[in-house]
């Protein structure tokens, strides 16, 4: 495997394309608007990051997001995986475990201690891909929509 993970920095038109194309595969329905207005919320002062993986032709065939944040039962942050999704075209290569490894590198520097894999789409492959890497479930979720 090539590939190379680099920070998203401002989209393009394009990158948009991609990524809201990137993002459907999850199941989730939104158009680059949206996704631009989102992205300028997730931000490094924020304590948000996201990366992305080029195939040869410049466009984006995987994205991964995560986030910092602090709680109050630790001294140390824990980073948050909140997004992780590779093109069909380059499944099975190795770029998912090679975004996570990024972000698992990412969350280091920042002292994390505690690392969080959100996976909202939940498929069984998801959960194979996190435990084969060493997370596992922890804790219940609670949500409410208001």
């Amino acid at each position: 495997m090539t590939a190379t993970v680099q920070p998203l920095g401002i989209p393009t038109t394009s990158d948009l394309d991609d990524l809201v194309s990137l993002i459907g595969l999850l199941g989730y329905a939104l158009d680059a608007d949206v996704l631009s207005r989102r992205l300028a919320r997730l931000t490094a002062d924020a304590g948000h990051e996201t990366w992305v993986v080029r195939g040869d032709d410049g466009r984006i065939t995987a994205v991964a997001g995560g986030h910092v944040v602090w709680a109050y039962n630790d001294d140390a942050p824990t980073a948050e995986l909140l997004l992780l999704v590779v093109s069909a075209e380059a499944r099975r290569d190795g770029v998912g475990s090679y975004l996570l490894g990024h972000f698992e590198s990412w969350a280091r520097g920042h002292q994390a201690r505690v690392l969080n894999a959100v996976s909202a789409a939940a498929t069984d492959s998801a959960n194979r891909f996190y435990r084969k890497r060493g997370y596992h479930e922890a804790g219940v979720r609670y949500s409410k929509l208001v």
